[in-house]
């Protein structure tokens, strides 16, 4: 990571947040519970509320026997994960319960808890606040390892439509249970091309494994990747921030597979639990990559559909080193055999020419034509390039290709290349898994 490519506080406040935020989206991203209420009606999946509590009043009438075996307790203007009590089961007798640390909680302790929201101890402008009740996200499988009492979240950052970086924060011992870094969580940073986890961090310094575990962090493959990305861009317009931070969490939904079979299958439902109109820049740490050299890539680009974000973000900011982590590089020649995955399913196999002088890979704009990679959905950008016939003006565009039997997805340049003997040529940038021979 080039100290030129971070983004720091002063940037990011006032390049990004007080330009690309509006005063409507913001009012809306500092209240959790009125985030909730908009994302619910632009369809985006967020925890049930069980209860509102807002005076001392209501408080002294719930019913708090009437709720859930588990649940959590929040403040609507919180701020850090602070004044949050996650009750995990019912304790052995009504009225007890077990919260996320173990700790016994009763009726008293909950209401002590929410009188000081009330009174705004945990808010972050000092004023009084409102306490809310909400559905306990259960920790996913893939998860399980890598969780002490609390449920991990993924925060993805959105820029103009555009995932641009995403980590997972993993609740450890030290923080109690909480996703908060700043209370000792872990992190790992995730691909965002593949949704596979790449580096991981505790208190700002890189680790590789899971703390007090062997557990590798790296490698992990995070479930329904496209279904996550695309509920962070729908939550950044659905609220209308330009610059943000979705912190999604995976509700894990048990359900029988084909009938007369006793195995039961996980159906990973990602939802939004909260979004930050001001990010942390912690991100950048566990990904060992700049968000200001990305943003700056993404600024100014149209964006046609959630789609096309999603295919935009994958294509510029996949991890080149994921693949070769552990695994030997696959060895091809001057030219190879590669096969180009159409978007509406087709295949065609043709002979590519490997040039490692050329840094981005191209195809022939026919070839691309019948393989729908023209798509507008699928049209990333346009570039400059140079060539003997001088400065000309290219489409570029997502693509999947099998070459020596390794998936490439990545981003390719169209030209017309009738009058070459190679309607593919293979650049630099998809070359980092291969070693190239010839002669």
């Amino acid at each position: 990571m080039k100290i030129r490519d971070v983004l720091g506080l002063n940037s990011r406040n006032h390049l990004y947040t007080s330009r690309y935020n509006g005063r409507e989206g913001k009012r809306i991203a500092n209240s959790k519970l009125l985030t909730k209420e908009t994302l619910r009606k632009a369809d985006v999946r967020v925890p049930q509320t069980y209860a509102r509590i807002g005076n001392i009043e209501q408080l002294e009438r719930f019913d708090w026997l009437s709720l859930p075996t588990d649940f959590v307790v929040k403040p609507n203007n919180g701020l850090g994960g602070q004044g949050i009590i996650v009750i995990e089961k019912q304790g052995e007798y009504a009225g007890e319960w077990v919260s996320s640390q173990g700790e016994i909680v009763t009726v008293a302790d909950l209401k002590l808890q929410v009188a000081d929201i009330l009174q705004g101890r945990y808010s972050m402008d000092d004023l009084p606040d409102t306490a809310y009740i909400e559905e306990r996200v259960a920790v996913h499988p893939v998860f399980e390892k890598y969780s002490y009492h609390g449920t991990p979240d993924i925060r993805v950052i959105v820029f103009n439509g555009v995932p641009i970086m995403s980590y997972a924060r993993l609740p450890t011992e030290e923080s109690g249970g909480r996703a908060n870094l700043f209370q000792g969580a872990a992190a790992m940073g995730i691909d965002i091309a593949t949704g596979i986890t790449t580096y991981g961090v505790h208190h700002g310094t890189p680790i590789e494994f899971f703390p007090g575990t062997r557990r590798k962090l790296r490698g992990v493959q995070i479930p329904e990747w496209e279904s996550i990305l695309e509920t962070a861009i729908l939550a950044s317009r659905a609220i209308g921030l330009g610059y943000m931070a979705a912190d999604i969490v995976l509700q894990p939904v048990l359900r029988k597979q084909e009938l007369g079979m006793r195995k039961q299958e996980v159906e990973t439902v990602p939802m939004i639990l909260e979004v930050n109109a001001q990010p942390g820049l912690k991100i950048q740490i566990a990904n060992r990559a700049g968000l200001k050299e990305r943003l700056t890539r993404v600024k100014g680009l149209k964006i046609v559909s959630v789609k096309h974000g999603i295919r935009v973000g994958q294509a510029l900011f996949a991890d080149p080193k994921l693949a070769e982590a552990g695994m030997g590089r696959k060895t091809v020649g001057a030219t190879e055999e590669i096969e180009i995955w159409g978007l509406g399913g087709e295949r065609e196999t043709v002979k590519a020419k490997i040039d490692t002088g050329a840094n981005m890979s191209s195809i022939d704009r026919e070839l691309a034509k019948k393989l729908g990679l023209l798509d507008p959905d699928n049209h990333l950008y346009e570039d400059f390039f140079y060539s003997s016939l001088g400065r000309n003006k290219r489409q570029i565009v997502g693509i999947k290709y099998l070459m020596a039997g390794v998936k490439v997805k990545g981003m390719v340049s169209v030209a017309d290349r009738s009058r070459m003997k190679h309607k593919f040529l293979v650049g630099k940038r998809d070359l980092g898994r291969f070693a190239v021979v010839v002669g």
